[in-house]
């Protein structure tokens, strides 16, 4: 596993913020090796983990969908997402950014909000961004992603900010403002 030593850190940080997490074998058989998710419950099973930081990247989706959807989380974050909300509203495009932006951006969301985590805990960028994370496994320097949201491009903290979670950064400060303080600082980690 990829910096296992943020693993203990990343746990009792998605705990202090209500985000729930068990491990065990319920952590096998998710979207990404070692990361399950249950009725809105991370599991993670450390021996077949990547990378610590996964289990960020998983409790990004959970964070930015607010709270009363939550249970109904799965294994496949995005298309259950994308349910729960229509269902809500009847709308598969709601107007409410709060609940748009979840299903429009919700990869972009949960990789700027996983940085935006490690970088909170004093954790390297590198426990996210690994060799073979988002499917790169050969570059120089800083993981491809790590470098896209450093130059400010990337849309994730964007969509953040459209919810309320941070404010404006990089290329998006000319779009608007929102009184916060810039991405990758975070005025709250989940919706409420």
């Amino acid at each position: 596993m990829y910096h296992p030593e943020a693993l203990a850190p990343i746990i009792t940080f998605l705990h202090d913020i209500g985000i729930g997490v068990e491990v065990g074998d319920g952590g096998r058989g998710g979207f990404l090796s070692g990361v399950n998710i249950h009725a809105g419950v991370i599991h993670v099973h450390p021996e077949t983990l990547a990378g610590s930081g996964d289990l960020l990247h998983e409790a990004g989706h959970i964070a930015i969908v607010p709270q009363r959807f939550r249970t109904q989380l799965g294994s496949d974050l995005q298309v259950d997402t994308d349910a729960a909300i229509a269902a809500e509203t009847g709308s598969p495009q709601p107007e409410d950014p709060v609940l748009a932006m979840p299903i429009l951006q919700g990869e972009f969301m949960a990789q700027a909000w996983s940085y935006a985590a490690a970088l909170h805990l004093g954790l390297p960028p590198a426990c996210i961004f690994f060799p073979g994370s988002y499917k790169h496994t050969d570059y120089a320097g800083a993981h491809p992603m790590q470098q896209w949201l450093e130059s400010g491009t990337h849309y994730g903290p964007n969509a953040l900010a459209r919810v309320g979670m941070t404010g404006f950064s990089g290329l998006f400060a000319f779009m608007g403002e929102n009184g916060l303080p810039p991405f990758p600082q975070m005025t709250r980690w989940v919706q409420a």
